[in-house]
């Protein structure tokens, strides 16, 4: 059982790696509901060698053990993660990756969006809505978390050619 859910994913991963060099290549992006992000390899890319810039034009969902600002811009460090969906409770279940964490930048323009826990309820939303905040808020939330509440909470990102984050969404999680 396990072996052929393997090969499912290896199948589905190169299916989405094919996918997002195709995109990459022809300057589209996916948009809208059904663009879930999905992780792709790092070696593909279409703008940059892996090396310089491993997450150039992809998505990963990731998680963070820190966020700074540092010469104007945001910079957080991260590691691969997997999320899954539990459906006992309706909710996420995130599985940490293992490895070293990754420096990466925000661009200036970049969207953050954030939900529970990263960051309060506000009145008039569901925790699980994301509320666009501002990047430096985003690192004072962030920074202010405890750390097994920041250890359990996941990012899904996006990617330009260059490798800088356009987008961070955090994953609700209540």
């Amino acid at each position: 059982m396990h072996a052929s859910r393997h090969r499912a994913t290896s199948r589905l991963l190169t299916c989405a790696a094919f996918t997002a060099l195709a995109l990459t290549g022809c300057g589209g992006t996916p948009e809208g509901p059904a663009a879930t992000p999905t992780p792709v390899p790092a070696t593909v890319t279409a703008t940059a060698p892996a090396a310089e810039n491993p997450f150039a034009g992809t998505k990963q969902f990731a998680t963070t053990d820190r966020a700074w600002t540092e010469g104007g811009l945001t910079r957080l460090s991260v590691r691969s993660a997997e999320k899954k969906v539990n459906t006992q409770f309706d909710t996420w279940e995130i599985v940490p990756g293992t490895g070293e964490f990754v420096m990466v930048t925000l661009a200036k323009d970049a969207r953050v969006l954030l939900t529970v826990p990263i960051r309060d309820d506000a009145p008039g939303t569901s925790g699980g809505e994301p509320l666009p905040t501002s990047q430096a808020e985003f690192v004072t939330l962030l920074t202010q978390l405890d750390p097994r509440t920041r250890e359990g909470a996941g990012f899904d990102l996006s990617f330009d050619g260059e490798g800088r984050v356009t987008k961070v969404q955090s994953l609700y999680k209540p």
